[in-house]
């Protein structure tokens, strides 16, 4: 293929990035603020977010077997049709009145679709990359960071200046400019793979079996279960920090900008990374701002300290999104690649997201906001110290750590 074929499908899939994250943000990054103005409590809106992403558990792998199982329904296809049922279902919750039951049900649908296709689009860039096309995965999702700061700084002025029901409309439209942009992007599942995959092939086996011979992939999956869980619960409960130190929805709106606008850097600053150390090294890092995010949100007193706080998004989940997708399509079998991405997406984001917004849900309105972002704390530790014990790759594992060596050797071998 002719290198401006190569950059045509890089410049695609980055317009792709970039208007998911800014319908995401008109639909989830500003999820607490619409369901307030729904009339929803703290605890109703962690059952909402923290329940959707309960669902998408379920869900994710599922879409991933559909779209492995039927030839027609590629991830392509199935990605639009997702996009537009989300997209229906909040012209209903915009336009129809609903009970608080009935605006809990829709949101909980909406939600779901749009946390079951970070994977879905992460393992089409993936397949991109795999058949030979120019495309860099850090840079696109990082167009799609800042974009999503742009997006949360401009629409926090927009409520302060009209109400939350405009970001209905917002998504709507951003949703039907996505479904243009993946429309025009080549449906590789309908060509058959033409250039040759460098890396030494492996014998396909299922997910579920992969993970029992697999020990580093399930403690990642721990780690950052337990990071994302605390990271998620600060995301959506954001709102709550910020007007407890006296700031405004234009306030709000400059927070999200600022957590958003860090990734970008750290995301391409990963491919520089990649050349010096392996994902496991990567990840270890991003553990440790899982854990420093949290602790200097707790112990802020202004605002501009809780912005400093949220910037530790960068290194945080920056270097996690692109990390984690290199490590599931490296030690993944190529048949089983999109299954992988939503199965480690399905722990780290879905189960995260559920228990942190359950949890943060419910501490706030039983025992305040400072109990919630200790809380937080504690769970990054914790997450951060099971990824700290994973040897990465060439690393000696000292003789005291029998499990880890064990473990270590059941991945070696296993990848052999």
């Amino acid at each position: 293929m002719g290198k401006q074929k190569g950059f045509q499908v890089k410049h695609q899939y980055t317009l792709v990035q970039a208007l998911y994250w800014i319908s995401s943000c008109a639909l989830m990054g500003y999820a607490a603020v619409y369901l307030q103005y729904k009339g929803l409590s703290n605890t109703l809106i962690g059952i909402v977010v923290g329940g959707a992403a309960c669902i998408s558990i379920g869900v994710q792998p599922l879409v991933a077997q559909l779209s492995e199982s039927f030839r027609v329904l590629t991830v392509k296809r199935l990605i639009l049709l997702m996009i537009g049922l989300a997209a229906v279902l909040f012209v209903v919750l915009t336009l129809a009145p609903l009970p608080v039951a009935g605006i809990m049900a829709v949101y909980i649908g909406m939600y779901t679709i749009y946390n079951s296709l970070p994977p879905l689009l992460s393992a089409m860039g993936m397949e991109f990359i795999n058949r030979g096309y120019y495309l860099n995965f850090g840079f696109s999702r990082g167009i799609g960071s800042i974009s999503y700061a742009f997006c949360a700084a401009a629409l926090g002025m927009a409520i302060d200046r009209f109400r939350p029901g405009i970001l209905g409309y917002v998504y709507v439209g951003c949703a039907v400019l996505l479904c243009l942009a993946i429309g025009i992007m080549k449906d590789l599942g309908k060509e058959e793979v033409t250039v040759q995959r460098p890396e030494k092939s492996r014998q396909a086996e299922p997910v579920g079996r992969f993970l029992l011979h697999s020990p580093v992939f399930v403690m990642l999956m721990a780690g950052f279960l337990l990071g994302n869980t605390g990271n998620s619960c600060i995301g959506t409960y954001t709102v709550n920090v910020i007007k407890n130190l006296g700031g405004s929805d234009t306030i709000l709106g400059v927070a999200n900008f600022i957590s958003a606008a860090s990734e970008m850097p750290m995301m391409i600053l990963f491919g520089v990374l990649m050349k010096k150390m392996d994902c496991i090294r990567i990840l270890k890092i991003s553990a440790f701002f899982f854990f420093v995010k949290p602790l200097i949100i707790l112990t802020a007193g202004s605002v501009p300290a809780v912005f400093v706080g949220l910037a530790m998004q960068g290194p945080a989940f920056g270097l996690f999104t692109p990390a984690a997708v290199y490590y599931v399509n490296s030690t993944i079998a190529p048949e089983g690649r999109v299954k992988g991405q939503a199965v480690f997406s399905m722990v780290t984001s879905g189960a995260a997201t559920c228990v942190g917004n359950l949890l943060g849900g419910w501490m706030q309105d039983t025992f305040g906001l400072s109990w919630m972002l200790a809380g937080c704390v504690v769970i990054g530790a914790v997450g951060l110290v099971i990824v700290m014990m994973i040897p990465g790759t060439g690393e000696r594992v000292p003789v005291r750590y029998r499990l880890l060596r064990w473990m270590y050797q059941r991945e070696i071998k296993s990848r052999g």
